[in-house]
């Protein structure tokens, strides 16, 4: 079924073309939301992006016959556009935000060094205003997904809601992080 397919595509089928890409779009953007934690728009570009490397690699011969079933292929390309698009979008950190934030967690010992460094954190989230420490409680202490944030502290919708949680965490990290005895977990 699926070596049909690519046959009609490269034959020039586009109605076969857009018959797929609209038979696998929804599935396939609900998966990337939930198996990478990417917004539905993000979805939905490397969803596009996903079958313009299917369009291509049918029309340039790359690919001719498939030995999987073509939904399969369409997902193992969306996977490697999704991975590269995290990779090019990459904001990583290096420690649990949701300790970096939850000032009440102690560990077993808590060391001289450590104790300063929560005192710099507990300093640090206090200079924030009210709205910005309300939404990194929200999201890393709480756990509420970014719909209710935005829903609750009045933004636009969850991609604005989501952009701020980020800012809002690296203004605190910048603030904090030259005032840390040693950088490490807390």
């Amino acid at each position: 079924m699926s070596n049909h397919i690519i046959a009609r595509i490269r034959s020039g089928d586009i109605k076969c073309f857009h018959d797929l890409y609209r038979s696998h779009r929804l599935a396939f953007v609900d998966w990337a939301k939930f198996s990478f934690n990417i917004s539905e728009e993000d979805a939905k570009d490397v969803y596009q992006e996903t079958f313009v490397c299917l369009w291509t690699n049918i029309h340039e011969g790359r690919l001719t016959q498939l030995s999987v079933d073509i939904r399969t292929y369409i997902y193992a390309i969306g996977k490697h556009q999704i991975l590269n698009f995290l990779k090019k979008n990459s904001r990583s950190v290096t420690f649990d935000p949701a300790e970096f934030i939850n000032l009440s967690y102690h560990h077993f010992e808590m060391t001289e060094d450590r104790e300063h460094n929560r005192q710099i954190v507990q300093e640090y989230l206090s200079k924030l205003n009210d709205k910005e420490r309300r939404i990194l409680e929200m999201y890393y202490l709480e756990e509420k997904d970014m719909k209710t944030i935005a829903t609750e502290l009045g933004y636009k919708n969850s991609d604005v809601a989501k952009k701020k949680k980020y800012e809002v965490f690296r203004k605190l990290v910048g603030l904090v992080k030259n005032n840390l005895k040693t950088l490490m977990i807390i």
